[in-house]
C-alpha cells in the first residue's frame, strides 16, 4: 500500500511538471477550432471551412460595415487609445505646449458635445462667408490654396490635404533621393470616376442619394429646399465633368503612365488660366519643376474654371468645406455625412460612438504623441525582437525562391536579389518622435485646435521640399492595424497595432505566426516585386531592370492571375476586377509561398507532431484563413469590388491556395474538388 502511494505521488508530480512546462495558453486559443464549419469540405471552399461557424453565429455590429479579425483588433486598439486618453484627462493640468496638455485638451475639446451642438456650423461660417464673397473665377484658385495651407481640410496620413486640387510633397519616383512637388487628380465626393459615369440602376440610385446628401448640407446652412437641390445638382454636374477627365482605379495603378514631369513655365503655356506661378506660391513652396500624375485632369479643370458658372464653383468650394469639417460640427452635420458615406455606401446602421471617433481624431492629429504612449503600454521589446527574426527568415526564404526560379535568367536574378537585400524594415514605431512645437491646442476650441494640427502637418510636409529624404517618415500611426511597402524607399513597415493576436502572438506555435504575420511580411515584401513594384530598383527608382524575356514571362503569369480573379463572381453580375486587384493577388500568393517555405525551416515545420489532431501544415493554412475571417455588408462588398485593389476576404483565401501544391497535400485536394487545378495550371511567380 505504501509503495503504491509513492507511485501515485510520483505520477502526480510528473504530470504537474508536464503541465507546468506547457504554454500558458492552450492551442485552441491560437486557432479557434469552434469557428470551423465541418459541413464544408476544405477542398471545396477553405475560407468557409475555416470560418463558417463563426460567420453563421456572427452579426456585423450596427456601427460597422464589416466585421472580422482586422476590425476586432482595430476596435481593441481604439479602446486602448481611449484608456490612455482618459488617464491623461484625469491627470489634471499640464504645462502649456507639452504633449500631455495638447493630447488631453484635444480629446476634451472633441468630447465637449454640448458646446459643439451650441455652435452648430459657426466654426466654418467665416470660411463660407469668404467663399460667398468671391467675385470672379480668378479668385477660385487662391481660395483653394488658402484652404489647403491653413488647415481648413483634413490631412491623409497626417500630411496630404484632400481637395479638388490634390497637391503633396514626396519623393520623385525616378530619383528617390529627391523630394519634389506632386499634383494628382483631385478628390471628388464619390469614391471613383466610375460612380459618376456608369448608367446601371445602382449607380444612378447612388448619384440621386448623393444629390440629396449635398442638398441637406445646404439646407443645414440656411438654404431653402429648392435652392439647396439646385446647388447640389450643379455640384454633381461639375464634378461629373471633372470625373470624365479623371482616370479610373485601374488606370491609376500604372506608375509609368502616371509619371509626368513639367516645368512651371511649360504648365503656364499649357494651362495659362491656372496661373501656375501664383498657384505654387499660394501653396507656400518654391519650385521650377513639378510631377503631375494626370495632366488631363488639370487641363479639364482649367477649361471648366472659366466656362462653368462662377456660382457652381463657389457651391463646390462651400460643399468641400462643409464635407471636410462635418465631423467637427453639430450632430445634424455628422449624421448627414454618416447617412451617405456610412449607410448608403457601406451599409452601416449606426455611427461610431463619439469616444471612438475622438480617440481616432486625436491619434491622427497628434500621431506621435499617442504613438509613444501606445507602444510603451502595448508593444513589449521582445515582440519587436521576434518580428526582426521573422523578417530575417522571410528575406532568406525569398532569396532562395529567387535563386531557384526557373523562369528568370541570371542577370534578372542578380538584380532581384540586390533589391531584396536592400529592403529596409520599420517595426512597431518610429526611431524619433515629433514634439509638435508650435501647435496650439485648447480644450475650449475644437475647430481651431484641429486646424492647428492640420496646418502643422502641412507645413512639415512642404518643408521637406528640396531637402534630403527623411528615412524616419511613417505613413501610419503606431496603433494602425495594417502594414505597407514603400516603393520609393524600398521598405516594409509594420506598425505595433498589427503585431498583436491574431496576426502575431509571441506565445503561439510557429505554424500560427508564420501562417498569419509571416504571410503579411511576405505579402509586403512581394509588393516590391508585384506588377508595379517590379518596375522599381533596389534604390526605389522607377527603372526597368528586367530582361525582355523575363519581363514577358512575368507578364504571362500576371495575366493568368488577372484571368483567375476576373472569373470570381462576388454577387450577382458583380465580378472581381482582376486588373485592379492583380498587385494584391500577386502579393498574397507570394506571401503565402514565401512564408510557408520559411516555416518549413523551423523545427515545428519539419515535425509531424499533431496539435488538436492537426498537422503543422494544416495549422499554418488555417492560421492564414483566420486572418481573413471577415463578414461584410452587401453595400461594402459592392464598393470594395468597384474601388479597392484588395479583393474580398473569401477570394484572398481560396484564390492563392488553389495555386499551392503544399495546400493540396495538407488537405488532400484531388481532381473534382472545387479548389483543384492541375499542377500545370498553378500560377507560380515568386
Amino acid at each position: 500500500m505504501k509503495t503504491s502511494m509513492h507511485k501515485i505521488i510520483l505520477i502526480l508530480c510528473v504530470l504537474l511538471l508536464v503541465f507546468a512546462c506547457k504554454r500558458p495558453e492552450t492551442p485552441q486559443e491560437f486557432i479557434a477550432l469552434e469557428d470551423i464549419d465541418s459541413a464544408v469540405r476544405p477542398q471545396d471552399d477553405f475560407f468557409q471551412f475555416a470560418n463558417g461557424a463563426w460567420l453563421a453565429r456572427t452579426e456585423i455590429p450596427a456601427s460597422e460595415s464589416r466585421w472580422g479579425s482586422f476590425n476586432i483588433l482595430h476596435e481593441q486598439a481604439t479602446r486602448d487609445l481611449q484608456t490612455l486618453l482618459l488617464e491623461l484627462v484625469d491627470g489634471g493640468k499640464y504645462k502649456k505646449g507639452s504633449l500631455e496638455q495638447m493630447t488631453a485638451d484635444l480629446y476634451r475639446a472633441g468630447m465637449d458635445s454640448l458646446k459643439i451642438e451650441e455652435l452648430g456650423f459657426e466654426p466654418i461660417e467665416d470660411d463660407l462667408d469668404q467663399i460667398a464673397a468671391i467675385g470672379s473665377a480668378d479668385e477660385i484658385i487662391p481660395e483653394i490654396t488658402r484652404e489647403i495651407t491653413t488647415g481648413r481640410l483634413p490631412l491623409a496620413y497626417g500630411m496630404f490635404p484632400s481637395h479638388y486640387i490634390s497637391f503633396y510633397v514626396y519623393q520623385d519616383e525616378k530619383n528617390s533621393e529627391k523630394v519634389v512637388a506632386h499634383f494628382d487628380q483631385g478628390d471628388l465626393g464619390l469614391p471613383t470616376n466610375e460612380y459618376y459615369l456608369k448608367t446601371d440602376s445602382a449607380s444612378v440610385s447612388t448619384r440621386e442619394k448623393y444629390v440629396n446628401y449635398i442638398a441637406d448640407f445646404f439646407m443645414l446652412i440656411g438654404n431653402d429646399e429648392n435652392t439647396a437641390k439646385a446647388k447640389a445638382e450643379g455640384i454633381l454636374a461639375l464634378e461629373t465633368k471633372l470625373a470624365e477627365a479623371s482616370k479610373s482605379p485601374v488606370e491609376l495603378r500604372d506608375p509609368v503612365a502616371n509619371y509626368n514631369q513639367f516645368t512651371v513655365v511649360t504648365l503656364d503655356s499649357m494651362m495659362p488660366a491656372m496661373k501656375w506661378n501664383d498657384l505654387i506660391s499660394g501653396l507656400g513652396i518654391e519650385t521650377d519643376t513639378v510631377l503631375m500624375g494626370q495632366p488631363g485632369y488639370y487641363q479639364a479643370f482649367e477649361k471648366l474654371l472659366y466656362s462653368e458658372p462662377l456660382d457652381a464653383w463657389k457651391d463646390m468650394l462651400t460643399f468641400c468645406i462643409i464635407k471636410g469639417n462635418a465631423g467637427a460640427l453639430s450632430n445634424e452635420f455628422v449624421e448627414n455625412q454618416f447617412d451617405f458615406y456610412g449607410r448608403t455606401l457601406r451599409g452601416q446602421k449606426e455611427n461610431k460612438p463619439r469616444w471612438f471617433r475622438m480617440s481616432q481624431t486625436v491619434n491622427g492629429g497628434l500621431r506621435d504623441a499617442m504613438g509613444q504612449l501606445y507602444v510603451k503600454r502595448y508593444f513589449p521589446p521582445e515582440a519587436k525582437k521576434r518580428m526582426d527574426k521573422l523578417v530575417d527568415n522571410l528575406i532568406s526564404s525569398y532569396g532562395e525562391r529567387i535563386r531557384a526560379a526557373s523562369w528568370m535568367n541570371d542577370s534578372t536574378k542578380t538584380k532581384a536579389l540586390e533589391k531584396l537585400q536592400a529592403i529596409t524594415r520599420k517595426i512597431g514605431y518610429p526611431n524619433k518622435w515629433d514634439d509638435y512645437k508650435g501647435v496650439e491646442i485648447s480644450a475650449d476650441d475644437y475647430m481651431a485646435s484641429l486646424r492647428s494640427t492640420r496646418t502643422y502637418g502641412y507645413n512639415k510636409m512642404i518643408n521637406r521640399l528640396g531637402k534630403p529624404v527623411d528615412p524616419d517618415i511613417w505613413l501610419m500611426t503606431p496603433s494602425t492595424v495594417n502594414a505597407y511597402y514603400s516603393r520609393s524607399n524600398n521598405e516594409i513597415v509594420f506598425p505595433a497595432g498589427i503585431l498583436q493576436p491574431p496576426f502575431f502572438n509571441k506565445d503561439a506555435d510557429d505554424a500560427v505566426n508564420y501562417g498569419a504575420i509571416g504571410v503579411v511580411i511576405g505579402h509586403e515584401i512581394t509588393h516590391g516585386f508585384d506588377d508595379k513594384g517590379r518596375l522599381f530598383d533596389d534604390k526605389g527608382n522607377m527603372n526597368d531592370w528586367w530582361t525582355k524575356e523575363d519581363a514577358e514571362k512575368y507578364e504571362a503569369q500576371s495575366a493568368a492571375i488577372i484571368d483567375q480573379f476576373n472569373n470570381y463572381e462576388v454577387m450577382k453580375d458583380l465580378f472581381i476586377n482582376g486588373e485592379l486587384t492583380q498587385g494584391e493577388n500577386i502579393a498574397d500568393l507570394g506571401g503565402l509561398t514565401i512564408s510557408y517555405n520559411a516555416f518549413k525551416k523551423t523545427a515545428e515545420g519539419q515535425s509531424e507532431e499533431l496539435i488538436d489532431g492537426l498537422t503543422p501544415d494544416q495549422r499554418f493554412f488555417l492560421s492564414y484563413a483566420k486572418v481573413w475571417m471577415i463578414k461584410s455588408t452587401d453595400e461594402t462588398l459592392r464598393q470594395q469590388v468597384l474601388t479597392d485593389p484588395h479583393p474580398p476576404a473569401r477570394y484572398r483565401v481560396n484564390g492563392p491556395l488553389s495555386n499551392l501544391s503544399e495546400f493540396y497535400t495538407a488537405f488532400n485536394v484531388q481532381p473534382g474538388d472545387a479548389l483543384y487545378k492541375p499542377d500545370s495550371l498553378h500560377i507560380r511567380i515568386w
